[in-house]
């Protein structure tokens, strides 16, 4: 037993994205992936200047503490420092301050209260950014007379950061609602584009319109594809109509006599059979079968050319006797048929036949201008009455032609079975 091989599942097309969507997606990922990544490195770029800044406001604080205590330490008043050092203080963005010594004891020192979680955050966030205190000298007549020491506080740099990350968040979300914007009208260019050019090829591929044509494109690339594309649809277009002038020719010449541009032999017997189909209703007609007379002699003596010219001349004459629903046919050489539909009774049929005869009294004009005398032999055959299928009404037609020619010719003939008079000579 062989092995089926696995069909794999067609994907449906609602499971895709459309080629919008797909845009959208990624340019929403590019833009936050470029925005966070700059807000980061602003951020970033912003807290080392933000230190640089603190840090050096310490120094001028501790230079400036310096300045207010020299004389506290030269005349060894801690209690004057001590007011200097608070007064500066309340000003002053540090934890804790002290003055120094030469000798590095403390002559007097100032800690910031702790009154709530934001005091204990601005400690901590401080310790993190001055990991080392800010240490200046006092210097007096040339000699170091002490030292201010600094701790730095980080309240002030909470609230700048957090100033500094608000403005630089709005500045982010408008430049990522600025370049969606952008981003929305030039992928509109391309999906607009691309679905013109999708809906022309659904539209030439289910129902075969080849006139359409794709608009121009904003975009280099996308307006070469849709010209080269609607050349393509003009040569497809072009080949289209000259499959389908082939196809109208070629059935006409598999349908049509070439020489007289009458039906040919199997558009006959196909019209016949289907006259005969089980399926439809009995249908009341009649067949002529139609056979020049002494055609072969006029081969023989005059040429194919005038041969030719007489079977031409014949079938103009036999299709002017028509009515809109019966059926000429040239059935090969010098044969001819009619397929008289509706016929209602054999006195139509025979009214029809003798008006052939009549037509054929003209002499046939030759290429030449000579004349040439022409009759015919008509047999006739009808159903119901006589035949019940296409070979049968065929082969009775077919037999009383022969009978009519037999009889001398330029005359009609019944099949069998019909009352007198079943022939006549005119």
């Amino acid at each position: 037993m062989k092995n089926k091989i696995p069909v794999p599942e067609v994907e449906q097309s609602g499971q895709r994205p459309t080629l919008s969507a797909a845009l959208n997606r990624i340019h929403v990922i590019v833009i936050l992936t470029a925005i966070g990544l700059a807000g980061f490195l602003l951020t970033l770029l912003a807290l080392i200047a933000l230190r640089s800044h603190a840090e050096s406001n310490l120094q001028l604080t501790a230079r400036a503490i310096g300045y207010t205590t020299e004389a506290a330490l030269v005349f060894n008043d801690p209690s004057a420092a001590h007011d200097s050092l608070e007064f500066i203080a309340r000003r002053g963005d540090f934890t804790q301050a002290k003055i120094l010594t030469p000798a590095g004891a403390t002559f007097t020192e100032w800690q910031r209260p702790i009154h709530s979680n934001w005091d204990k955050l601005g400690q901590f966030v401080g310790h993190m950014a001055f990991p080392e205190p800010v240490t200046v000298p006092v210097v007096h007549s040339g000699s170091v007379i002490g030292t201010i020491w600094l701790e730095g506080n980080g309240s002030s740099l909470i609230g700048f950061l957090a100033e500094t990350i608000l403005s630089l968040l709005g500045c982010l979300v408008l430049t990522a609602l600025v370049a969606l914007y952008f981003s929305r009208r030039m992928q509109k260019g391309i999906v607009d584009a691309l679905g013109h050019i999708t809906h022309v090829t659904h539209e030439v591929s289910a129902n075969r319109s080849f006139s359409l044509r794709v608009p121009s494109a904003p975009i280099v690339e996308l307006h070469t594809l849709s010209q080269d594309f609607n050349s393509l649809l003009t040569e497809l277009e072009a080949w289209e109509n000259h499959m389908r002038n082939e196809n109208v020719s070629l059935t006409k010449k598999a349908l049509h006599d070439g020489l007289t541009g009458l039906h040919n032999r199997a558009f006959f017997i196909d019209t016949l059979n289907q006259c005969f189909n089980p399926v439809r209703a009995p249908l009341s007609l009649a067949l002529l079968f139609i056979d020049v007379d002494n055609f072969k002699e006029i081969n023989d003596s005059l040429g194919h050319a005038a041969g030719d010219r007489v079977l031409m001349v014949i079938g103009e004459r036999l299709a002017k006797t028509l009515r809109k629903w019966d059926v000429l046919a040239r059935l090969g050489g010098d044969e001819f048929a009619i397929l008289l539909e509706p016929m209602i009774s054999t006195a139509e049929a025979v009214a029809f036949a003798e008006r052939i005869v009549e037509i054929m009294k003209t002499p046939v004009i030759l290429l030449n201008n000579k004349t040439l005398d022409v009759s015919l032999s008509i047999g006739i055959a009808l159903s119901p009455s006589q035949a019940n299928s296409a070979k049968e009404i065929l082969e009775k037609a077919d037999e009383a032609m022969y009978r009519s020619k037999r009889i001398s010719g330029s005359c009609w003939h019944v099949s069998s079975g019909m009352p007198l008079p079943v022939a006549m000579k005119h």
